[in-house]
């Protein structure tokens, strides 16, 4: 079995070299998810399959890190709130026994849990396959590195995203804590020695924001990732929403309170748009001319910059993620999406299957699909925008047209 995975590892990794392959499989995913998302789309009912295709768990909420543009801020280190995490009997009661599921992992920083590698066993032994963890890197010791090779090696985990915001002081100043590029990059290595001994099929990347502080240092991140022995780069816009499309938001879902809404809340993200238009094509630009794979999200096209970092300008686009994957929190709480976080369930009192199609999360999918998406979804990672821009401002008074059939670029 694990001589297949290498094979396969080996094959697949030859063929992201090659443009025409990388093309072929792309548009192999695109035909397969739009086939796979029609009914969800046509019925308009908020109804999905029994269970969902994969699952992001957030392992905890601690971090070790203070990144001034993470989504997520204001949820990490609350006090008391981390000992709430799942124990592993608890995880193994809630998480169905299912082969065919994919299980990702994110925070907070996932290292800050010491049973961490318990909590990836278990969902090994359930024959789930892991799809990526997110961390910043720094706590990853020799220990870690070599247990996450071994899994690595056995099929069950498929890739890692590091994330580094640019060379050496400007990471550390991202981040707010000294030093911490350097322990980034000695733990990405760690990573890479560990695989390398085993053999182990898994890929390493790293992962970048747009940003105020990082705008100017983008291109750089190719240099970062030569340095580093890493050919891919994954890149994040910055997400965002105004205080007006938080409000709208909330009154659309019917919420009683904006809490529920965890992103980047602003009147202006502080970017000028002409430069973030400059650097981003000059960092794709050199990760083509070094041969480094390079990807980005949402699919801001260079047609859809502008309304993207314009506060207020409005982007059309929907959002299928709450049809395929389930949200589950640190505690067992499951929440209709990273960005939205309003209760579906509870793992802890409830079966996986019995929240997926209950009438809560039910209910917020039929008003997701009614509205296209919603205002805050429209700088989510996992919003599929449309690539013809939008004229009208957010709000500015102007009647909207009929709705009609776009062509969207698909976000896995």
């Amino acid at each position: 079995m694990a001589l297949t995975q290498r094979l396969r590892h080996s094959l697949v990794s030859r063929a992201r070299a090659v443009p025409l392959a990388r093309h072929a499989w792309a548009r192999y995913r695109r035909h397969r998810y739009e086939r796979r998302i029609e009914r969800f789309v046509r019925e308009k009912s908020g109804r999905a399959d029994r269970l969902p295709m994969g699952a992001v768990y957030e392992a905890t909420m601690r971090c070790n890190l203070e990144c001034e543009f993470c989504y997520v801020g204001d949820l990490l280190n609350l006090e008391g709130e981390w000992r709430q995490e799942m124990t592993l009997d608890a995880l193994r009661k809630a998480f169905p026994e299912r082969d065919d599921l994919q299980i990702s992992l994110t925070g907070g920083e996932i290292f800050m849990r010491k049973d961490i590698m318990s909590v990836l066993d278990l969902f090994r032994e359930k024959g789930y396959a892991c799809g990526y963890l997110t961390t910043n890197g720094t706590i990853i010791n020799d220990e870690r590195a070599n247990a996450l090779a071994d899994l690595a090696a056995a099929g069950f985990l498929k890739h890692i995203s590091i994330s580094i915001d640019g060379p050496g002081e400007l990471h550390d100043s991202a981040r707010g804590v000294k030093g911490t590029f350097e322990r980034t990059c000695a733990g990405l290595r760690r990573l890479q020695a560990a695989a390398k001994a085993r053999n182990a099929p898994l890929r390493v990347s790293i992962n970048t924001t747009v940003a105020h502080e990082s705008l100017e240092s983008l291109d750089q991140m190719v240099d970062v990732a030569e340095e580093l022995g890493v050919d891919a780069i994954g890149l994040n816009h910055l997400m965002y929403s105004t205080p007006e499309e938080v409000a709208e938001t909330v009154r659309l879902i019917g919420a009683s309170d904006p809490s529920v809404i965890a992103t980047f809340v602003t009147q202006d993200p502080g970017l000028n748009v002409a430069r973030v238009r400059e650097k981003v094509s000059a960092l794709q630009e050199k990760c083509k001319r070094k041969n480094v794979l390079f990807d980005y999200r949402p699919k801001v096209h260079p047609q859809l910059i502008e309304n993207y970092y314009t506060p207020g300008a409005k982007l059309e686009g929907r959002c299928l993620y709450p049809f395929l994957h389930a949200r589950v929190s640190f505690s067992g709480k499951v929440y209709f999406c990273p960005f939205i976080r309003v209760e579906v369930g509870d793992l802890s009192t409830q079966t996986l299957e019995e929240i997926w199609n209950g009438d809560k999360l039910v209910d917020m999918r039929k008003r997701l699909v009614e509205n296209g998406i919603f205002p805050v979804c429209r700088r989510c990672c996992k919003v599929e925008l449309s690539p013809v821009p939008v004229a009208e401002p957010f709000g500015a008074g102007v009647a909207v047209p009929a709705r009609r059939a776009i062509p969207l670029t698909v976000v896995q």
